[in-house]
């Protein structure tokens, strides 16, 4: 695998390094690249923790008014592409 040069702050840096000295302690050996590699690997399969935390809310997936639209939509009944806007945009 080609690696990709990746700017990161160096705050960054430096939690990277703590967190795979105190990996060491407890004798789990592993790259950096690999702790980052884990780290997205947790994320991908925990996403929906991951975007509360991002958002910082505390709410759950069925509570986002997005989640809401998407598994109880509106029906508009027969319309076009005005109508649709509308319902959208709030406006024509």
């Amino acid at each position: 695998m080609i690696g990709v040069p990746v700017r990161i702050h160096s705050r960054t840096k430096e939690m990277i390094e703590k967190l795979q000295s105190r990996l060491r302690l407890r004798e789990l050996k592993i790259t950096q690249q690999e702790l980052i590699d884990n780290a997205i690997e947790y994320v991908r399969v925990r996403e929906d923790d991951f975007m509360r935390f991002l958002t910082k809310a505390d709410v759950s997936p069925e509570e986002d008014p997005l989640w809401k639209l998407i598994h109880d939509p509106i029906d508009m009944g027969k319309t076009d592409a005005k109508k649709v806007d509308e319902y959208l945009y709030g406006g024509t």
